[in-house]
């Protein structure tokens, strides 16, 4: 975790000094990455050639700690994936403490992974597709209370053979036990680190919950507040 630290105090030390010259900003949560975007394409090829994408069908991101951006790497990785033609990219948001996909996406009211865990809806009923980025999506729907992870993995059983890809917007590590679990169950994970708000010993944490599950750990993504250049952090595991 050594080069997560360093690179999480360059990033500090970086902020730090332009502080007096221009405004740090935040990204607005309306403007995501799409497939489009040169930064998700690299991203998107990082992880392949890291991988490789023979072995690599189903990822989970996730992140320490609430709002470190997870929903939105996810989103831009999952329309990096589909732009390549006639590949099935599917993007489910398993985070049903706090969902973020519906607003991002202007799909509210529609059925999701709470309803699916509740059987008020079939695999099939949850799928919407955003034709503007190419990716079938699966919202959060109605929040379910209790423990989730073995009824998602039973979802993703049903939906893996109809597509290329799923990408699963998790909750926390730190904060859920069921997101490890989950992340035993897939391909590999991504963990998503904040430059401006992860503490060190927080990543450090998610990393060790990740390692003590049995998930294979595919990288970092270095989420940077003022301008939301996220880069895939090669080698930090």
């Amino acid at each position: 975790m050594s080069k997560i630290y360093e690179a999480l105090k360059r990033a500090e030390r970086e902020r730090e000094k332009a502080r007096d010259s221009f405004p740090v900003s935040r990204a607005e949560d309306g403007k995501d990455g799409r497939g489009g975007d040169e930064t998700y394409r690299r991203l998107r090829a990082s992880l392949l050639f890291g991988a490789g994408a023979s072995e690599l069908r189903t990822v989970l991101v996730t992140a320490a700690r609430h709002r470190e951006g997870t929903s939105r790497v996810a989103l831009g990785l999952a329309a990096a994936l589909a732009a390549e033609e006639g590949t099935r990219v599917l993007l489910i948001e398993a985070n049903l403490h706090s969902p973020a996909l519906a607003r991002r996406l202007s799909l509210e009211h529609r059925p999701g992974v709470g309803d699916y865990l509740a059987g008020k809806a079939t695999a099939d009923q949850l799928i919407t597709h955003v034709e503007s980025l190419g990716v079938s999506v699966i919202l959060a729907g109605t929040v379910h209370p209790h423990g989730h992870s073995e009824s998602i993995e039973s979802l993703l059983a049903e939906l893996e053979p109809q597509f290329d890809y799923i990408l699963i917007d998790a909750a926390p590590v730190n904060r859920y036990a069921d997101t490890a679990v989950l992340a035993a169950r897939v391909d590999g994970v991504i963990l998503v680190v904040e430059a401006d708000r992860t503490p060190v010993v927080e990543a450090e944490t998610a990393k060790r919950n990740l390692d003590r599950a049995g998930a294979r750990i595919l990288g970092a993504v270095l989420n940077r507040q003022r301008s939301y250049l996220p880069a895939m952090l090669q080698g930090l595991f």
